[in-house]
């Protein structure tokens, strides 16, 4: 089963130039990540809600929140109890204040 591991940090400033830190970039070529992003910083996003006539369009994230979405990650694990133990390997080599959302992703239907 696939989960995708939501990594929220509080903010920094310089995000984009900081390089992932080596062991953190050695524990996502595990082959149970399957895939992984880091997003740019909060004030980048864009939100948009459907609306009852509408689309609402918004700068930036819609949660004002001292913590912010920095990247997710993919990852295949047989229960949420595998997946768990992959997020905390992972959580091991983040900054202090990281937390680590796990929740599992549902079969596409089309």
């Amino acid at each position: 089963m696939q989960y995708a591991l939501l990594a929220y940090s509080p903010e920094e400033p310089d995000r984009e130039s900081r390089p992932i830190p080596p062991a953190l970039a050695g524990r996502l070529s595990d082959p149970a990540v399957t895939g992984w992003a880091r997003l740019h910083a909060a004030e980048s996003a864009t939100t948009m809600r459907a609306g009852d006539t509408a689309t609402l369009l918004t700068d930036g994230p819609f949660i004002d929140s001292k913590e912010y979405l920095a990247g997710l990650i993919l990852v295949e694990a047989d229960n949420l109890d595998g997946a768990l133990a992959i997020a905390e390997t992972l959580l091991g080599e983040t900054r202090p204040g990281t937390a680590i959302e796990v929740r599992p992703i549902l079969a596409a239907r089309l």
